[in-house]
């Protein structure tokens, strides 16, 4: 692969981190601008529908990134399949996708109410329909002009609860789990079998390129098979109850046809869910997020440390302070993390560092 240094020696790592064993380091993934002068270039506020749907630009626009990137400890260029966070929702017959202006590196969508009556607006997978040829579309131009170099990612299609909530809109779907229990189930069915779908399908164009590996787009993960972000972000908002009734279905469908799957944890509103989660046995990595205005991760330790005890690996995504008092306190086996720095020779301490702290 190129931009990185010793790869063969990162995919080792990456086997050892989902096993959660550790080979001579835990992994960290550490990018910064190669210049002090030139920041990282990245999306500006003005990308439309056209912009994201073109292959030639968005393969363009990564190499730019990726040639403008130093790429230090276990990072890689990972060039993101992006048509928004649970895409899948997309997929669905009459769903109304609009595509918002971005910031940075991230494509902003948002869907229109197209569920406004269960009887008649049932989801209906449309394998015609606009958003998943694209997605296809994509999946072949990106994985052709790659030609092995880079790794094209797995699509954000992730969370049928939150998938549907994009259709139906959070109220009234949070309103359905107590009115209308038995659909909301049936519909979460017909939102797996569509996750399922795409998954595949994304999985078996990219495959060659990714030589079998697996990215998902905003996580700096390499894993060595079939593997894609899970997550509920809706579950902030519902009990441990409805939780389990409507979120762990689909968990545990997605953790029997996953070889590598990672939950997204989004804040610390989760933790009333952590026991469920963690009796997933296949469950292999919990990415924890400490949402905008939460407190950093080095807060939440007993439940990093919960998880580790469950036998789950931990990803997470630090500031370069944060890196010592983590490591202080959870075992370096099964651990991951990113860190964005601000210059290459920041970037290279991070990484020695984290050799000099690397523990059992």
């Amino acid at each position: 692969m190129n931009y990185t240094k010793n790869w063969g020696k990162s995919v080792e790592r990456y086997k050892a981190f989902w096993q959660g064993e550790m080979l001579d380091r835990c992994c960290v993934s550490v990018t910064a601008p190669k210049s002090k002068l030139a920041p990282l270039p990245g999306f500006t506020s003005q990308e439309t529908l056209e912009h994201w749907t073109d292959g030639e630009w968005v393969f363009k626009t990564w190499k730019n990134y990726f040639e403008n990137t130093y790429f230090a400890g276990d990072a890689f260029p990972n060039l993101w399949l992006n048509l928004g966070p649970s895409g899948h929702a997309g997929y669905i017959r009459n769903a109304r996708c609009q595509f918002m202006q971005g910031s940075g590196l991230n494509c902003t969508t948002w869907y229109d109410h197209s569920i406004h009556d269960w009887d008649t607006d049932f989801p209906v997978f449309d394998p015609d329909g606009f958003l998943y040829k694209k997605t296809m579309e994509l999946a072949k131009y990106l994985a052709a002009e790659s030609k092995g170099e880079v790794l094209v990612s797995m699509p954000d299609n992730a969370g049928n609860l939150d998938a549907l909530a994009c259709l139906r809109g959070t109220e009234e779907l949070l309103i359905d789990f107590i009115e209308e229990k038995e659909t909301v189930l049936r519909a979460g069915e017909v939102m797996q079998s569509v996750w399922e779908q795409a998954v595949t399908d994304v999985y078996q164009i990219l495959k060659d390129n990714n030589q079998g590996a697996c990215s998902a787009g905003w996580l700096q993960v390499w894993s060595p098979g079939l593997m894609s972000q899970m997550q509920c972000d809706l579950s902030v908002m519902i009990s441990e109850d409805d939780f389990n009734t409507f979120a762990m279905p689909e968990l545990r469908k997605q953790c029997d046809f996953l070889q590598f799957p990672l939950y997204h944890f989004d804040g610390q509103e989760q933790r009333r869910h952590l026991q469920s989660l963690l009796s997933l046995e296949k469950l292999r990595v919990i990415q924890w997020t400490s949402v905008v205005g939460q407190p950093s991760p080095v807060e939440y330790l007993p439940a990093l440390q919960a998880m580790q005890k469950a036998g789950k690996s931990i990803f997470l995504m630090l500031k370069p302070y944060e890196i010592e008092p983590i490591m202080q306190g959870l075992s370096s086996k099964g651990l991951h993390f990113s860190v964005e720095a601000q210059s290459v020779e920041e970037a290279d301490a991070i990484v020695k560092l984290v050799e000099k702290l690397s523990h059992e």
